[in-house]
């Protein structure tokens, strides 16, 4: 596992709407604010904060078009998921 997701899983609640987003982000690539709320059923005014806070934490970046990426590797959530597993 990478030094960024283990400092995601002492950051950032596993319950909280920003680690949900986070792993939204990961699975499924840049996407813009409303599409996260319609696909995940977080409210809007829920999504953006927990952007917001997000990008200042360093685990996302804004593009141009206004869309976020997750800075967190998709495999790094991959491997914490499977290592949860076992």
């Amino acid at each position: 596992m990478s030094e960024t997701w283990d400092k995601v899983l002492k950051d950032v609640s596993p319950t909280t709407s920003q680690f949900k987003v986070l792993v939204y982000l990961a699975f499924r690539g840049p996407s813009q604010p409303s599409d996260i709320s319609n696909e995940t059923g977080i409210a809007p005014g829920t999504v953006r904060p927990a952007l917001r806070t997000l990008l200042d934490k360093g685990y996302v970046a804004q593009q141009e078009d206004g869309s976020y990426r997750s800075l967190v590797p998709f495999t790094d959530v991959v491997s914490h998921l499977y290592a949860a597993q076992k």
